[in-house]
C-alpha cells in the first residue's frame, strides 16, 4: 500500500515565546470559539488536514514498515507457501 500525497502546507514560522503564546490558546481551549469566522475556520480546516496526513502516515507505518518479503519455501507448513510477508504479532513471528 503506497503513501498517499501530503495534503496540508506549513502555515507559520513561530518559535520560542510565539509559539508557547500559541500553545496556551489551544491548552484553554480557545479556538473552539473560532469556527465562527470564516478565516479562522479556513485554519482549522487546515490543521484537519494535517491531522488527516498523520493519520496517514500512522495507517501507512503499521502496514507497510514492519512487513518484510521473505523466501518461506523451505519452511514446514501444513499449506506450503514459496514466499509471503513476515510480521510480528504481539511477538509472534508470522508469515501472511
Amino acid at each position: 500500500m503506497a503513501l498517499a500525497n501530503k495534503e496540508s502546507s506549513r502555515i507559520h514560522s513561530k518559535t520560542g515565546r510565539d509559539l508557547t503564546k500559541m500553545s496556551d490558546s489551544y491548552t484553554n481551549n480557545k479556538h473552539i470559539d473560532l469556527i465562527n469566522y470564516d478565516p479562522e475556520a479556513a485554519l482549522l480546516h487546515q490543521i484537519q488536514l494535517m491531522q488527516n496526513d498523520i493519520d496517514e502516515l500512522r495507517r501507512y507505518i503499521a502496514s507497510n514498515e514492519i512487513l518484510t518479503e521473505i523466501d518461506a519455501s523451505n519452511l514446514p507448513t501444513s499449506r506450503p507457501r514459496t514466499s509471503g510477508l513476515l510480521y510480528t504479532d504481539r511477538g509472534v513471528v508470522k508469515v501472511s
